[in-house]
C-alpha cells in the first residue's frame, strides 16, 4: 500500500536482468524472460555439480594418499614386530640351559603388609617341638592355636607341623601309646580335639623327622623342617620354641623360605640350665651363658618377630611381650557350673589344696616343698596336698617328701579338666621356672583360688580377683589361710573372655603385626644366619663322635636301625655341644661390631603405626575389655 511507502514487487523482467547479463538486451521483449531464467538455473546447477565433482575428486585423492601412507606405516610396524619376535626367539635359543628370562620383579611388600593377619586368608604353618599324646605345653598349646586360627573369619589355611619319632622314643614319651604310621597319630590328634573341644577340625597335620634326647628331655629335628611344608604354602610360619627348632637347623633359612616368621618363646632354658641338678655346679653358669647367646643368635637370624609370653625370659631382638595363650572352652564351662550353689546346700568346693605339674624339681616342686615345710614350722599344721603329675624326678621327690614327713598324696598324671579336679578350691603354683603357667589360667577359668609367687610369669594373672600373689613366706601363709577360709568370687564375662582362646588369638594378631616399612632383614641378621648354617653343617663338628657315619663301615658291619638312631642322637649331641661354643664366640663378636655399623650406616627403623590394622568394613569386631585390677591383700602389693 502507499501508506507504508513500500516499493512495488519487482517485475519478472527486472528479476531476469539481475539473474543473467545476457538478458539485458531483452528489455523490449519481456515474454522471453521465463526461458532465460530456466536456462540460467540449469547453468547454475551444472556449475555447482562441476564444483562438487572437483571437490570430491580432490578429497578422494587425499583419502587415497592418506590410505597409502597408513598402509606403509602398518607394513613398517608389522616388519618391526616380526623383527622383534625374531630377536626374542633368537635370545631364547641362545640362552638355552640358563632358563627363561625373568620378568621384571614386582614391588616387594613390606614387613607391615606381610605381618597383617587380619582381613584376608593366609597360609599359616604352626611348627612345634612336641605332639600329643605327650601332654606337655608345647604339644597342647600349638595345637589349640592352630585349631582356633582355622576357625577365624579370615578362613586361614592352617597346617600343624609336629615331630615324628621312632617307636622306641614313642614308648618313652607317649606313655605306652605307639603309632606305626603317621596317619594313625594324626587321627589320634583329631579325635582328641573332637573329645575336648566338642567339634572337629580341618587343619592339615604334617610331620618332620625327629629324635628324643633324654639328656635334654626334648625332641630335636633330624632333617630340614622347612621341607615338610610345600613351597606354594610357605607364607607365614609360627615357630613354637624358635630357639629349640633352630639350634641344629641345617635346611633352608627360615626367613628366606617363608614370607614372615614368628617365634613364640615358651621355655626359660636359662633357668633350667642354672638349676639342672644333673650338671656339675661350676659348669651351670657356663652352660647358661652359652645357651643364652645361642638363643639370641638363632632368634635374631631366623625370626622376623619374637613373642615372649612373659618377661620371665630374656629379651630378644624384634621381641614383644604378650600372653597369647588361652584355655579350652570346657574349663570355662566348668567355672560357670561352679557359680551356682547346690540346691541341697552343699558347698561349691568340697576339697582343699592341690598341685599339678610335671614331676621335675624345677617345675615348682622345690619351692612347694620349702614353703609347706615353713608353713608347718610357723603354724604348726601339716597341710594335706594332692599332687598330680609324673616325670623323671618323681621318685626323688617322693623320697624327699617321705623323709620330711609332709602330707603329700601323689595321684599320678591326670588331665586338668578331669572330674577329679572339679571339687578342689585352691591351687598352689610356686613355680619360678615357667614362662606362663597354663595350669594357672585353667584353674582360674574353673573358678578356683590360685596362690602363686610374685614372678614375671604371673603378671597376666595378677589382674584376676581370685589370684593371690606372695613375695615372702609371711605373705604365703596369709594368702593360703585366706584362700582356705574364703569362697572364690564368680568370674565376670570380661574375665572369661580374657582367658579364652578367642581373646588369645586377637592378642596374637596384635603381637605379630609389625609397623616396619623394611622389605628384608638387616644385613647383620643375614650374616648371622649364614654363619650359623655354615658352622652347624661342618663335618668336623658332626663326625667327631666315635659312632660317626662311617663307624659301621669301618667295623665291617651293616648299620642297623638302632645304630642309625644312636648315630643321629650322637650327631645332635655333637652339634649341641661343640658348635655351641664356636657359635657363642662368633655371635658375641658379630653382634657387637655389626650392630653398631648397621645402626650408623643402615636403614633406620620405621616408626610404629599409631593404630593396628582393623578388619574390613562390615566384619565382626571384638570389643576391647579393660583388665580387672587385682585384689590387694597387702599394702605393699601393687596392681
Amino acid at each position: 500500500s502507499n501508506s507504508d511507502k513500500r516499493l512495488p514487487p519487482p517485475s519478472l523482467h527486472s528479476l531476469a536482468l539481475s539473474l543473467s547479463p545476457s538478458l539485458r538486451a531483452a528489455k523490449d521483449r519481456p515474454w522471453c524472460a521465463l526461458p532465460a531464467v530456466l536456462c540460467s538455473g540449469r547453468r547454475m546447477r551444472m556449475r555447482g555439480f562441476r564444483e562438487r565433482s572437483a571437490k570430491c575428486k580432490t578429497e578422494r585423492n587425499e583419502n587415497e594418499i592418506a590410505t597409502s601412507a597408513w598402509s606403509v606405516r602398518r607394513q613398517a610396524s608389522n616388519m618391526r614386530g616380526v623383527a622383534l619376535l625374531c630377536v626374542c626367539v633368537l635370545a631364547l635359543c641362545l640362552q638355552g640351559a640358563e632358563g627363561v628370562a625373568k620378568l621384571p620383579a614386582t614391588e616387594t611388600p613390606t614387613f607391615a603388609e606381610l605381618s597383617d593377619l587380619r582381613g584376608r586368608s593366609r597360609h599359616i604353618a604352626v611348627i612345634t617341638t612336641a605332639s600329643l599324646p605327650w601332654m606337655t605345653g608345647t604339644a597342647v598349646n600349638p595345637l589349640l592355636r592352630a585349631v582356633y586360627l582355622e576357625k577365624r573369619r579370615e578362613h586361614h589355611e592352617v597346617s600343624l607341623v609336629i615331630p615324628w619319632v621312632s617307636t622306641e622314643d614313642q614308648k618313652k614319651i607317649f606313655g605306652g601309646t605307639v603309632f606305626q604310621e603317621q596317619a594313625a597319630q594324626a587321627s589320634w590328634v583329631r579325635s582328641w580335639v573332637k573329645k575336648y573341644l566338642g567339634y572337629s577340625t580341618h587343619i592339615r597335620i604334617l610331620f618332620y623327622h625327629g629324635a628324643y634326647m633324654p639328656e635334654f628331655g626334648s625332641i630335636f629335628p633330624t632333617g630340614d623342617v622347612t621341607a615338610s611344608i610345600p613351597e606354594g604354602e610357605r607364607d607365614v610360619a609360627i615357630l613354637e620354641e624358635p630357639e629349640h627348632l633352630t639350634w641344629t637347623h641345617l635346611g633352608d633359612k627360615w626367613c628366606e623360605a617363608f614370607n614372615f616368621v614368628v617365634g613364640v618363646v615358651h621355655t626359660n632354658y636359662i633357668n633350667y640350665a642354672l638349676n639342672d641338678h644333673q650338671t656339675v655346679l661350676p659348669l651351670r653358669p657356663v652352660r647358661a651363658a652359652i645357651l643364652a647367646t645361642l638363643n639370641d643368635w638363632c632368634c635374631r637370624a631366623y625370626c622376623h618377630r619374637v613373642i615372649k609370653l612373659s618377661d620371665a625370659v630374656p629379651s630378644f631382638p624384634n621381641s614383644i611381650t604378650c600372653n597369647i595363650h588361652g584355655v579350652r572352652s570346657n574349663f570355662i564351662e566348668i567355672g560357670v557350673t561352679k557359680i551356682r550353689s547346690s540346691i541341697f546346700g552343699y558347698p561349691r568346693f568340697s576339697k582343699g589344696l592341690y598341685f599339678i605339674g610335671k614331676a621335675l624339681w624345677s617345675k615348682g616342686y622345690r619351692q612347694l616343698f620349702h614353703n609347706l615345710k615353713e608353713y608347718r614350722r610357723m603354724k604348726g599344721a601339716n597341710l594335706e596336698v594332692d599332687v598330680y603329675g609324673s616325670g623323671p624326678d618323681e621318685m626323688l621327690i617322693k623320697d624327699e617328701v617321705q623323709k620330711e614327713g609332709l602330707a603329700w598324696t601323689f595321684c599320678g598324671p591326670v588331665d586338668h579338666a578331669s572330674p577329679a579336679i572339679h571339687d578342689y578350691k585352691v591351687m598352689i603354683n610356686p613355680s619360678l621356672s615357667d614362662v606362663v603357667c597354663t595350669t594357672t589360667a585353667e584353674a582360674l577359668a574353673m573358678g578356683k583360688f590360685v596362690v602363686c609367687a610374685d614372678h614375671p610369669s604371673n603378671e597376666f594373672f595378677k589382674t584376676f580377683r581370685n589370684c593371690f600373689v606372695y613375695s615372702t613366706m609371711k605373705e604365703f601363709v596369709l594368702c593360703l589361710n585366706h584362700a582356705l577360709a574364703a569362697d572364690p568370687a564368680p568370674l565376670t564375662d570380661n574375665d572369661r573372655y580374657r582367658l579364652s582362646w578367642e581373646a588369645a588369638t586377637e592378642r596374637l594378631y596384635d603381637s605379630v603385626y609389625s609397623g616396619s616399612r623394611r622389605k628384608r632383614k638387616h644385613a647383620v641378621d643375614r650374616i648371622l644366619a649364614d654363619v650359623h648354617c655354615k658352622l652347624a653343617s661342618w663335618r668336623l663338628l658332626r663326625d667327631w663322635v666315635p659312632l660317626g657315619p662311617d663307624a659301621a663301615r669301618r667295623d665291617g658291619a651293616e648299620a642297623t636301625e638302632e645304630t642309625l638312631l644312636l648315630r643321629v642322637k650322637r650327631d645332635l649331641l655333637a652339634v649341641s655341644m661343640l658348635s655351641f661354643s664356636f657359635l657363642t664366640v662368633a655371635a658375641l663378636a658379630l653382634s657387637n661390631s655389626l650392630t653398631d655399623s648397621s645402626e650408623s650406616n643402615g636403614n633406620p627403623a620405621a616408626p610404629a603405626p599409631r593404630t593396628l590394622p582393623r578388619a574390613p568394613r562390615g566384619a565382626a569386631t571384638v570389643p576391647t575389655l579393660a583388665p580387672r585390677q587385682p585384689l590387694a591383700l597387702f599394702p605393699s602389693q601393687s596392681a
